[in-house]
């Protein structure tokens, strides 16, 4: 009877999504796919890809131009995390780990266990296969302000309520991407109190530049806790 028991068991865990397999690891054990997997294919992380093939041509002789790729399909990346996950901040911590082996976990605690209960954060980075494209979305991040961007990014609920953007932040060297950060709370009640919310969350930088994505509050939850 030993044996059906044991193959139901296998087949249980094989069939966990990806990241609650990764979870069931702490942090500090995670392998690069682990982090990978987390950063952008995850509950709390994602790659949102678009892709332009309006300058592909059958022309033979086309030659690649030094400002971008030419002759192809050109492609970019948004990679939207939520920064006040704990899970999402787990993995960069094991991303810096991984890049400085002398460092020790415990020297990256404090990181780890900020305190995101007034705020939920939400991080983008970006990048491209052709210059022009990735030129285009670096000036539009490094240039916007709070206050220009405080009609056009936000976070929507199922019932029609905006959660308005609180604060920007342009990419920095870390590699984690710009900042955009929401009020957790209206008054002392949080904005998000149903545990089945959609997080539709709208970033329109302007000049054409941005995108909307639907994170599922239910997947969310983390070590028995409910984390975005």
């Amino acid at each position: 009877m030993r044996k059906p028991i044991f193959l139901f068991f296998v087949i249980l865990v094989l069939s966990l999504p990806i990241f609650a397999q990764t979870v069931q690891k702490t942090w500090s054990e995670w392998t690069k796919d682990d982090v990978d997997k987390i950063l952008n294919k995850s509950p709390w992380g994602h790659v949102l890809t678009n892709t332009d093939t309006s300058e592909m041509t059958a022309t033979l002789g086309v030659q690649h131009s030094d400002d971008g790729s030419r002759n192809q399909a050109i492609s970019w990346n948004y990679r939207i995390r939520f920064f006040s996950a704990k899970p999402i901040r787990e993995a960069f911590a094991k991303q810096v780990l991984l890049s400085n082996p002398s460092l020790k976990p415990e020297q990256l605690e404090n990181f780890i266990n900020g305190d995101y209960s007034e705020s939920i954060v939400v991080a983008v980075a970006f990048d491209s296969n052709d210059r022009r494209y990735l030129a285009e979305r670096e000036k539009a991040f490094n240039l916007a302000t709070t206050e220009r961007l405080a009609s056009s990014v936000y976070i929507e609920l199922k019932n029609g309520n905006r959660i308005p953007l609180g604060d920007y932040s342009p990419p920095e060297k870390d590699g984690t991407g710009a900042k955009f950060v929401f009020p957790r709370l209206s008054g002392s009640s949080p904005f998000i109190s149903d545990q089945k919310e959609v997080i539709h969350l709208v970033i329109n930088m302007g000049g054409g530049i941005g995108f909307d994505y639907r994170f599922k509050l239910t997947d969310m939850n983390y070590d028995g806790k409910l984390e975005y």
